[in-house]
């Protein structure tokens, strides 16, 4: 167990390249394994991602230990900023979707497939979209590329490519998504750059949980009044 900025940066490298084909891999794996015993199921499947999050815990467990008390301890000069930069996010989030799906004419694939996730397993999904996509998807595009990149602007950048380009992977791939790496990619943006100014990961989990936990609640809302 070492610090990030004590390991050579080729580790960093390696660890960073697990940590991203295991977010499409490990859990496929584990739930391969889990399902013989439990059976096959969203229990199954909801342990299988938990346990993919505990690997990278332990990869990057010092630092994650120490971020964890600057985060405590500044929590409150660090919330308007984690405010500012989420606030900047969602508007270039909004006005990008919105100019998207006058070109387009309809959502994502990967927000479709939430919304089916969402509609039919409830449950599940909101747990999904609370503990595992925040903690996941941070730890994976965020913290595993924090040591490898100094410049904050080129981080920012390719944390928010990364990001985004991974929630273009769901169903049929047509080169006008491409689009959508505008709105997505502009929370990874924020989130990078929110983490190096409060210099804690902690900071992009708890707004991409809040986040993810407001739009589901949203969702099942307009949905269940017919909206949707």
């Amino acid at each position: 167990m070492r610090y990030t900025e004590e390991r050579k940066k080729s580790i960093n490298i390696l660890f960073f390249i697990i940590s991203l084909a295991g977010l499409f891999i490990l859990p496929s794996i584990f739930y391969s394994f889990i399902s013989e015993f439990s059976g096959r199921g969203l229990s199954s499947q909801f342990a299988s991602e938990l346990l993919f999050i505990v690997i990278l815990i332990l990869i990057y467990y010092k630092d994650l230990k120490r971020e964890f008390k600057i985060y405590i301890t500044n929590i409150k000069k660090n919330i308007p900023i984690m405010l500012k930069y989420y606030v900047l996010g969602i508007i270039i989030m909004i006005f990008s979707n919105l100019i998207i799906s006058m070109i387009i004419g309809n959502v994502s694939s990967n927000e479709s497939a939430v919304r089916e996730s969402l509609f039919s397993f409830p449950v599940y999904t909101m747990l999904s979209i609370m503990i595992v996509a925040p903690l996941s998807e941070e730890l994976v595009f965020r913290k595993s590329i924090s040591p490898i990149i100094k410049n904050k602007w080129i981080y920012a950048i390719v944390c928010g490519l990364l990001f985004g380009g991974a929630h273009l992977l769901a169903g049929e791939f047509a080169l006008i998504n491409l689009l959508y790496l505008v709105p997505y990619g502009s929370l990874g943006f924020v989130f990078a750059l929110m983490n190096r100014e409060t210099k804690t990961t902690f900071s992009s989990i708890t707004m991409h949980c809040i986040h993810n936990t407001a739009t589901g609640i949203l969702l099942l809302i307009t949905y269940s009044m017919g909206v949707l």
